[in-house]
């Protein structure tokens, strides 16, 4: 069974890379993205797709030549005359490892020649943005940065000599007309923000990438064992009863043709699902389910976590995926992958672990730990990043 899967794609690696080349250069490329991978006992899958990758502090810093030179090498294939970077990051004044990981995409970024600005909205910090422009934070490790205010930089544009910006800003309230007023190329594309763009769109075009790598390289693999089988349902409110009824009876039906294929594979274990907002981030908005009633049940908390996403968005729409069992651990701390992409090419990844948390549960939440890979991808991890952005690559083109 993954044994099987793991054996196709090491005997059919140099296959399986020149199809995903071929495929990826006939495409606009992502300037980075990062892809939460999970493995069970019997398959491989890719779980999220983030386009605003925000952990680049959790990277070994043996990666630093590799994202350098693929960060410039997009910059200067795209804007070969570009000198000055904005750099427009999440208004998360007081994370400071938030401001770590913006440090570090800064100096990937200056190590190359170019002048960075960083900039975010500064909401919360109106005064900032009407006198001074800008506000010097701290990163968790004590490195000082100076966060502008984008308003601010509108504002007085003659003083700022910006020749393209950079998104570290998921856009998921999709106000941005300020950035806009800018009048300069924006990358990526500011549709690829959470007010747009929708989980089961990346996973639809991902499921059936896999199967097309899977035919056209002649793998001996069922697709099921890279992939994640997954429904949706909108308009709803979690909140209203007749709402959790039909969110559960969606679930019913996808929580059989799950066991259909643990049947298919003698896999004696429960299934289980997880739920998610289809436009959602930093892991708000997920809850894990073993049981679809357990949705007409669903206590205040876990009710809450799926009414209102980030800057208290209301959740509309859900997408309901197969959950994969992680056998993954760090420390005797149950684990998953996070790898990193830029300009099309894998550098590598961290564990994101959690010690209060089970196998089922999600670990992107309060209290996760990371830890840096010191070795090599695996090359069924590898192939899963390379899809997963190539999915991406499919998406901006749709934009």
């Amino acid at each position: 069974m993954k044994e099987n899967v793991t054996k196709e794609i090491n005997d059919n690696f140099e296959k399986i890379t020149d199809w995903l080349t071929n495929k990826k250069k006939n495409l606009p490329q992502v300037f980075y993205s990062s892809v939460d991978i999970r493995e069970s006992m019997f398959k491989y899958a890719s779980i999220d797709t983030n386009i605003f990758p925000a952990g680049f502090n959790n990277l070994d810093q043996s990666n630093f030549e590799s994202l350098k030179n693929e960060c410039d090498q997009f910059i200067k294939l795209n804007f070969p005359n570009c000198k000055t970077i904005l750099l427009l990051c999440e208004d998360h004044t007081r994370n400071t490892f938030y401001i770590e990981n913006v440090y570090h995409l800064v100096k990937i970024i200056e190590n190359n020649g170019y002048n960075v600005i960083v900039a975010s909205f500064l909401n919360e910090h109106p005064t900032i943005c009407k006198e001074t422009g800008f506000l010097s934070l701290t990163s968790a490790n004590n490195h000082s940065i100076d966060v502008h205010c984008l308003d601010y930089i509108r504002n007085n544009r003659s003083q700022f000599d910006i020749d393209i910006c950079i998104l570290n800003n998921d856009l998921s309230d999709g106000k941005y007309h300020e950035l806009l007023d800018l009048n300069i190329p924006i990358y990526p594309h500011p549709n690829f923000g959470w007010h747009n763009r929708k989980k089961s769109t990346h996973f639809e075009t991902l499921n059936k990438l896999t199967t097309r790598m899977i035919n056209e390289c002649k793998l001996n693999i069922d697709s099921w064992h890279l992939t994640t089988l997954f429904t949706t349902i909108e308009n709803i409110n979690i909140n209203n009863e007749d709402d959790r009824h039909k969110i559960a009876d969606e679930a019913t039906k996808l929580l059989n043709k799950i066991k259909e294929k643990y049947s298919e594979y003698n896999i004696n274990e429960a299934p289980y699902l997880v739920l998610k907002s289809n436009n959602g981030t930093y892991g708000m908005g997920v809850i894990s389910i073993e049981n679809p009633s357990d949705i007409l049940t669903l206590n205040r908390k876990k009710r809450n976590k799926l009414s209102t996403g980030k800057s208290s968005i209301p959740i509309q729409n859900l997408m309901i995926q197969e959950g994969i069992p992680s056998i993954n651990t760090i420390n005797q701390k149950i684990a998953e992958e996070v790898i990193y992409n830029v300009n099309g090419t894998t550098i590598s990844g961290f564990y994101r672990s959690h010690e209060k948390k089970s196998s089922k549960d999600i670990l992107n939440t309060t209290g996760m730990e990371f830890k840096s890979f010191q070795t090599e991808l695996s090359k069924q991890s590898y192939v899963l990043a390379q899809l997963a952005n190539l999915s991406a690559q499919e998406e901006l083109t749709n934009l």
